[in-house]
């Protein structure tokens, strides 16, 4: 098969979907490792761990331990990375789609895809809740009504209470965004569609400013936006944490993710932006690109979390300076994505063990789906103490496969899974035909 025609049977970008992926199986490695870390400190922590293992010369074995767990740690960075490729997928659309793109009908189909998987989701949680209820009142000699309201114990550390305001704000969504009680309520990983429906409103005016003032520009400005944010956030409550679901799931504080993908879009499919994208593909460009992405990675990621300071003064200049932490871990992000998305299609795409990450990147939605509801019931496993090679044992053996396998025929329920069309996977700056691209694009 030759480069141009890899990923046509699926009529979706290989790179994306790779990047959808690592994203979705860096998520559900960061809530497996979560749940067995208890409340896990921020990242700096994990680096000076990192750091202490090297100093004192321990064994490969405990250096590598520390390596795991800053990496499993770093995995809520998998939403930013999500928002970023959202923004992407929708810049190449409007883009490939041109005057012919009717915006109603976009949004309809996005709107769909988004919202009726969440649906879905929720009701889906609240079935295995009411399962872990009636077994918590067999093991308690208790009413199951009086489980099912007064307490579910969903961990060893965590206590969920169901009431009519907690069904409300997690059947209409909107409502998770205005109360911090409500924001992981009950369905803990879907917090993000509100962040993403907030992007699909915005991106038509965002897109038309990019396209007004060009790139860097818009890059600039929205990055300033998204600091500013943040610092008025730190003024008006003394840290980001104190008001997590107001900077956590809405936009304005977290905006440049998103236009940092519609940026990487823009670099991949405008006709003018191919001298840009031919000296992006440059070796010393992209090695340049991951050295200054782990850079402002992990500047970004000693910044979060960072308020606990003697001084006042200092304290006060350290809370702000926090206004920066998300958005150069950000830039990070979209440096370390770029040799993977400006790359030129290759015969590694359709190796088997390529293939199988463009299809879990393809049913990451339903996966995420699916993964937390199996988390609840791993967590009830551990809440009643079952022996650690039984938990293991689920956790290899059940968990995993049954993920996976039930993830499948969801996203095909659901509309999730790509028409089959005939579009080539190449590079951004070969023709396609339009009309097929805007399907293929559309429905990623």
């Amino acid at each position: 098969m030759e480069g141009s025609q890899i990923g046509a049977s699926s009529g979706r970008m290989v790179s994306i979907d790779i990047l959808r992926g690592i994203a979705i199986l860096w998520v559900v490695l960061f809530h497996l490792w979560g749940d067995l870390e208890y409340f896990p400190g921020v990242p700096r922590e994990y680096y000076q761990q990192l750091a202490f293992q090297i100093e004192e010369g321990r064994a490969p074995l405990a250096i590598l331990t520390s390596v795991t767990d800053l990496i499993f740690r770093k995995g809520f960075q998998g939403v930013p990375l999500f928002m970023m490729i959202s923004g992407l997928s929708l810049t190449i659309a409007a883009y490939r789609a041109g005057d012919g793109l009717r915006w109603p009908t976009f949004f309809t189909a996005r709107f769909r895809k988004l919202l009726i998987p969440y649906i879905v989701g929720v009701a889906l949680t609240y079935a295995v809740i009411m399962l872990i209820a009636w077994r918590q009142a067999e093991l308690n000699s208790a009413s199951f009504s009086s489980q099912f309201a007064g307490g579910v114990t969903i961990s060893e550390r965590t206590l969920l209470q169901i009431d009519g305001g907690v069904v409300f704000a997690s059947f209409t969504l909107f409502p998770r965004l205005l109360e911090d009680q409500w924001f992981f309520a009950p369905q803990l990983a879907l917090w993000f569609v509100g962040l993403l429906a907030q992007y699909y409103i915005l991106f038509p005016p965002l897109f038309l400013l990019m396209r007004r003032v060009g790139v860097l520009a818009f890059l600039v400005a929205t990055f300033a936006f998204t600091v500013a944010a943040n610092a008025w956030a730190v003024y008006e409550y003394g840290a980001l944490e104190l008001k997590f679901f107001l900077v956590t799931g809405w936009a304005p504080f977290r905006l440049f993710e998103f236009t940092a993908g519609m940026a990487l879009g823009w670099l991949l499919i405008d006709p003018r932006a191919r001298g840009h994208l031919a000296r992006a593909r440059n070796p010393f460009v992209l090695c340049s690109a991951v050295a200054i992405g782990l850079a402002a990675m992990f500047a970004g990621d000693i910044l979060v979390g960072w308020w606990t300071v003697n001084d006042v003064v200092a304290r006060d200049s350290v809370l702000y300076l926090q206004a920066l932490a998300l958005p150069l871990v950000t830039v990070g992000l979209a440096l370390l994505a770029l040799p993977m998305l400006v790359r030129r299609p290759s015969r590694v795409d359709v190796s088997a063990p390529v293939r199988a990450l463009v299809m879990v990147g393809v049913m990451s939605y339903a996966i995420l789906i699916i993964s937390d509801t199996m988390r609840l019931v791993a967590s009830q496993l551990r809440v009643e103490d079952v022996p650690a090679p039984l938990w293991w044992t689920f956790l290899i053996a059940v968990y995993v496969p049954v993920t996976l396998l039930l993830a499948w025929p969801l996203a095909h329920a659901l509309g999730l899974m790509p028409r089959r069309q005939a579009v080539p996977s190449a590079p951004a700056s070969d023709p396609i035909p339009l009309p097929l691209v805007v399907e293929a694009v559309a429905s990623s």
